[in-house]
Order: structure tokens, then sequence, then C-alpha cells
């Protein structure tokens, strides 16, 4: 009975949090605004977003002050969520709580790499420090490579900074860096869905999770083709080694002589139906858009909470990247019009 609470509550909950998002007069208003403090009031007087913004000046504030409490907000209300959440779905909150913190540790070491370390730490949500296993307050502190060992002592992360030490005057290779950071994120949460009891929610819980992770690796290999003109032995290594593409698959689609054969290889994939439906040619937002369209497609009628849980947080994610999208568009002068292309609604 307790279990079934549970999930009725996360259901109910997760339903009318995305209830708040936002609207597509929300994105109108947003895409009309000149300036990032406009879009920032818009956010703090109309919107979800007012809790987080609560503190915030709109008359002075930038882009780089503007994303992190953006995001704090996201995770806020994720946290809240997850006190609903019994068994399974605490796994995936581990999950997200390790993606929180990579993408942390990825920002510090970019921060390094520009030579502006002591930057960092007006960027990082540090109120989140209660919920990481690894200490905000630390990472903030951290100047240079090495110092990554000791402000993350005890943590997973360590061996993976450890492998990839960049030698004396060489720059950090983030990329392969932030791959297996979150390779090895991966396969936490699929080792805890093969441990599920359940059959039925196990197959649910991996075709939903394989899905997503095929729908990145595919826009990633088109990327990496695109505007590196890498080969397959560069490109394999920043692959998620998961999903339900057969490796025969992706091995044809990274050897692929060109952008249009790749795209053919795609398209005669399980995922060529997905993109057909997508109202949107930009290749570059084909992972953004499938995972719109399928967890949507999920959050609204799945009974399963974990499966709920996971489409929440990946749409809030693509909300923020919207958000960042109109401010960065508003601070270059974009037309609405212009702004419009760049956002997944």
């Amino acid at each position: 009975m307790t279990s079934s609470m549970s999930s009725n509550a996360i259901l109910a909950k997760a339903r009318a949090m995305y209830g708040r998002r936002l609207t597509e007069d929300d994105y109108s208003q947003l895409m009309d605004c000149h300036t990032v403090g406009e879009v920032a009031s818009y956010l703090k007087n109309r919107t979800s977003y007012s809790e987080a913004l609560i503190n915030v000046n709109e008359n002075d504030v930038h882009r780089g002050q503007l994303e992190p409490i953006l995001r704090q907000g996201i995770y806020t209300d994720i946290f809240r969520l997850s006190r609903y959440a019994k068994d399974k779905s605490m796994s995936f909150m581990e999950f997200v709580i390790s993606e929180m913190e990579i993408e942390q540790i990825i920002m510090c070491l970019t921060h390094i790499n520009m030579g502006k370390a002591e930057e960092f730490v007006y960027k990082l949500p540090l109120s989140l420090d209660k919920y990481t296993k690894i200490s905000f307050k630390k990472l903030a502190a951290v100047r240079s490579y090495d110092d990554m060992f000791e402000a993350l002592a005890g943590s997973r992360y360590v061996a993976v900074l450890k492998k990839n030490r960049p030698a004396e005057n060489e720059r950090i290779n983030i990329a392969l860096i932030e791959s297996e950071l979150y390779n090895m994120n991966y396969a936490f949460v699929i080792g805890a869905m093969d441990s599920a009891k359940d059959a039925g929610d196990k197959n649910e819980l991996k075709n939903l999770l394989s899905s997503l992770l095929d729908f990145r690796n595919a826009s990633r290999i088109l990327r990496l083709k695109k505007y590196f003109g890498m080969s397959a032995a560069e490109i394999k290594p920043l692959l998620i080694p998961y999903g339900r593409l057969s490796q025969r698959t992706i091995d044809e689609l990274c050897a692929a002589s060109s952008l249009t054969e790749a795209e053919g290889l795609i398209n005669s994939t399980y995922l060529g139906k997905a993109i057909s439906k997508l109202d949107r040619d930009d290749r570059d937002q084909m992972a953004d858009a499938m995972i719109h369209d399928y967890c949507r497609h999920h959050l609204r009628l799945s009974p399963n909470p974990t499966i709920v849980m996971i489409s929440y947080v990946y749409l809030k994610e693509i909300e923020l990247k919207n958000i960042i999208y109109i401010i960065e568009a508003t601070r270059y002068g974009l037309s609405p019009e212009e702004k419009a292309k760049l956002l997944i609604i």
C-alpha cells in the first residue's frame, strides 16, 4: 500500500510540476525581449521560476549569473520530487545527483583550461551542496587540475581524472573526460535497472533510457562529422556505450564517408521513424527534439513513477536550454523569428 501511495504521489506531483512549464505564450513574450534584464524580469514575475529568481535584481543581472540560478531552481524542484521516491526511484535520484556533480566538474575543468579557474565560483550553485556527495565549496576553491584530486577525494570521479591527467603544458581533454564520467554514471543507473525484480519495470525503464542514449549518440556522430570531420577512431571514444542500436550499426555510422551517408544510415534504424515526425531540419537539435517528444509522451501516459521522473528531468533540462538560447540570442540582437529556430517546444 505504501509503495502504491508513493507511486501515485510521484505521478501526480511530476505531472502537476510539468503543468507549470513555460507555455508557447511565455516563449513568445520571452523572444520579444530586447535585453537580458527583460528576460530575467519576465521569468521572475510571470513564470514558475519566480521562486528561484526572488533575490535577483533583474536590472543588474547578466547571463553568467542567470544560468546557475535557473539551474538551481530546476534541481530544487527535482529534489522536492525525490521526497516522494521509494525503492527503484531512489536509484534514479542518485543518477540525477551524479549528473549534476559531473556537470559542475566539467565546468570547473573548462574554467581551468581557460585560465579563469577563480571565476568558476560565480557559476556554482552552492546552495545545492547539501544534496551532493562531493563538496561544491571545495570545488569552488580549485585552481589547477591536481587540486581536483583533493576536492573530489573519496568519490568515484577521481579515477577518471587521474587516468586522463594532462601532461605538463597540455590542455585538458575535456571531451574525453566528460564522456567517461557520464558513461560511468549511465553504467550505474543501467545496473540499478538490471537489479529490478519486476521484469516489466526493468524492460520499460531500459527501453526508455536506451532510446534516449541512442538519440544522443546519433546526434553526436552527425555533429562530430559535420563540424570536426572526425574519423571513426576519433568518434568512438566519445560515444555512450549503451543503447538499443547494435555495435555493427554504430561502427557503420562512425565509418560513414559523408554526413549524407551517416544520415541515411540513421534513417534506416528505428530512429528514422522518430526523426520523420520532427518538424525541423536542424540535425544539431535532433537529439533534444526527439527526447522532448519521447519524454512528453511518457510523462503524460506512463504509469511508472521512475519513467515519469526521468521524463520530467529531461524535459526541464530542455526548457533550461531554451531559456539560455533566448538569453544568448537576445544578447546578440537576433530577431524573434531567428530565436524561434533555436528552440525545442
